[in-house]
């Protein structure tokens, strides 16, 4: 009996590796599609405008059993990171193809409020504990029309949970690393009020030496219903301290994969969010929501001599939904306000942004099976830079969306769309140009995109195809001059990228369910010197699979494999340093339920293997420098819901 079982796992767990190691042949076979399958959840977006997104929710996240943001995102949601601090905090996000520029062309939200930073740092992934998410729902296009600039390769949004039904959820972990972690969350109601509200704590020494993390967090929500009206007010603040190990050479990987080539580099911050939302009910068709959100941060830190630094971002958006005989029509505006502090040894950079921003969107059915929509985006950003007083920057952008969504039958529905996009440079984008420009130009895209969803009781799946123009994309050139040695930013020649996915899901038995993806994104430079080459950090297949067992009663095991194609190294625009190659990574996990306990055991990279989740090409070094991703490490999770 215990060699059945023990074959019974090892086939479990062999079976994503097969379909993923299968996958990993496609590049050297003239990219074959190979044959897998599907993403989390799907649901049509309500804009029509998009094709099928995918929904995350915290049930998945349960059962799959992620212990950070950064890993459902890649494990589950199939986006591409880069990653150089090792703790999952200052993640960038890749969706459609962007390399060392994707933080600045994916919009990450929480409950639909942008938290994207007004320099070019990445969002704090770590700001948002899992437990504290009720679903992620991401959508993969263009979509600037409703949401503005970096809307480019696509769409984050984390919505946070807004009530509970236990009284108090008590969850402690401990794990690899010295990782252990604790939070606890209380709920009540007073009269028609209702607070929910969370402390957490959570450390860990990482993979690598002198790799510590730690965070204090303090998160809740406040809902008071009246009448037809909602008001809510939801928060976090957390404390943070981290270290950086810096970048390894080739020769230090061989040597120890795990040291650090820096003992000092550090940096402790305090940040905040504040986001209030009141919804009011104008009349049986009519509604109007309006969002005020604050965030700010202040840290200090060591990164090769003293530092210190703070971000504050001001939102207000309202927003009207309603109907205007069968037509749904949404429209509003959105004011931010940016500033951004950095005092170092090299002086101080002081900068601010506005931006303005004027939308609407209109879904009309044609037919009871056809419907349109039509949208646009009117948009200016006014940027600051204090060591340039001269240099008041405007850059205005205007985009249009046109889509349309066809039943061909009671669950399929194939979609076309045509939306147009924007990017506004960055204020310290702006001040590190070549010389003789004083301003970066606003950067402009139009993707066209078409797919089929299906979607039945035991089985779904979806094929989505696409290809995104971009003009004056904004990235940082690595060509050294004697005005910029050290590089500079820039506006690209046009750019293309071009791809498509494929997922499915299929429920075998009512017991077993097989689920998976494949991403295919071809992106090259189209001019330029650097004409036909691969745009570096960007892997051309990137594939999941992943299998759910209901084993017993209270037990349930998953398994997940995750397929990385090679790519080139940060900077290496000439694709001279040669290609970081592929690798598999395979994760999995033990759950027990029973009542108000949840106990399960994960095991991220149970293979052990070795990859980097980035890499940068020095040239006047003509070296490669990594960051290794962590090695095989288990987690003990135990929650206690009172009742």
């Amino acid at each position: 009996m215990k060699m059945r079982k023990g074959r019974f796992l090892s086939f479990f767990i062999a079976i994503p590796i097969i379909s993923v190691v299968s996958a990993a042949v496609i590049e050297q076979q003239d990219h074959l599609i190979p044959p897998v399958i599907v993403k989390a959840v799907k649901k049509i977006h309500p804009s029509l405008t998009s094709g099928p997104q995918t929904i995350i929710t915290q049930q998945q996240i349960a059962t799959a059993g992620e212990t950070n943001l950064s890993q459902v995102l890649q494990n589950l949601g199939s986006v591409q990171l880069q990653d150089i601090t090792g703790n999952g905090s200052q993640v960038s996000l890749s969706m459609r193809g962007f390399g060392a520029n994707a933080t600045s062309n994916t919009l990450m939200l929480i409950n639909g409020i942008p938290i994207t930073n007004p320099d070019m740092a990445p969002p704090d992934l770590n700001s948002v504990p899992l437990y504290d998410i009720q679903y992620i729902e991401i959508v993969a296009g263009s979509e600037s029309v409703l949401y503005g600039d970096q809307a480019v390769g696509g769409i984050v949004n984390i919505v946070t949970r807004e009530q509970v039904h236990e009284k108090a959820i008590m969850s402690c972990a401990a794990g690899s690393y010295n990782q252990y972690s604790c939070y606890v969350s209380f709920n009540n109601h007073y009269e028609q009020l209702k607070n929910l509200i969370t402390f957490g704590d959570y450390r860990s020494d990482n993979y690598r030496e002198h790799n510590h993390y730690d965070q204090q967090v303090v998160s809740g929500r406040l809902d008071f219903p009246y009448r037809e009206n909602k008001l809510s007010f939801d928060y976090k603040i957390a404390n943070e301290y981290m270290q950086y190990p810096g970048a390894l050479t080739a020769e230090q990987v061989r040597q120890n994969r795990q040291q650090a080539s820096d003992a000092t580099d550090y940096f402790r911050d305090w940040s905040g969010f504040f986001h209030g939302r009141l919804q009011q009910s104008l009349n049986e068709n009519w509604k109007l929501e309006t969002d005020l959100a604050r965030r700010e941060m202040h840290g200090h830190g060591v990164l090769y001599s003293q530092f210190n630094q703070s971000r504050n971002t001001n939102y207000l958006r309202p927003e009207l939904k309603g109907l205007i005989g069968p037509a749904k029509v949404m429209g509003g505006l959105d004011v931010e306000d940016d500033n951004y502090h950095l005092g170092s040894q090299l002086g101080l950079t002081a900068n601010n942004q506005q931006k303005y921003g004027l939308f609407g969107l209109t879904t009309l059915p044609l037919q009871p099976r056809w419907a349109i929509s039509v949208g646009a985006r009117g948009a200016e950003q006014t940027s600051h830079v204090e060591s340039s007083p001269d240099d008041n920057l405007i850059n205005r952008a205007f985009a249009t969306t046109l889509g349309t969504t066809y039943q061909l039958m009671q669950d399929m529905v194939i979609y076309l769309r045509r939306a147009e996009s924007f990017r506004f440079p960055k204020a310290d984008e702006n001040a590190s140009t070549s010389t003789g420009i004083t301003g970066l130009r606003t950067q402009r895209g139009v993707a066209y995109e078409t797919g089929v969803h299906l979607e039945r009781e035991k089985y779904s799946a979806a094929l989505g195809i696409y290809q995104l123009n971009l003009r004056d994309e904004i990235a940082f050139d690595p060509t050294q001059t004697e005005e910029q040695p050290f590089g500079s930013n820039r506006n690209l020649s046009p750019t293309v990228r071009r791809g498509f996915n494929l997922s499915g899901s299929d429920r075998i038995t009512n017991k077993l369910t097989l689920n998976g993806q494949y991403n295919f994104v071809d992106a090259e430079f189209q001019n330029g010197i650097n004409q036909g080459n691969r745009i570096p950090l960007v892997s051309e297949n990137i594939v999941r699979t992943g299998l759910d067992y209901q084993m017993a009663l209270h037990w349930n095991i998953y398994s997940e494999a995750v397929y990385t194609g090679s790519q080139y190294s940060a900077n290496d625009d000439a694709n001279i340093a040669g290609k970081i190659g592929g690798y598999v990574t395979v994760n999995g996990n033990l759950r027990y339920v029973n009542k108000q306990l949840t106990a399960s055991l994960h095991i991220n990279n149970i293979f052990n293997k070795y990859y980097y989740l980035y890499t940068v090409y020095e040239s006047d070094m003509q070296s490669v420098f990594f960051y290794p991703a962590p090695g095989r490490n288990i987690t003990l999770t135990v929650n206690y819901a009172f009742i």
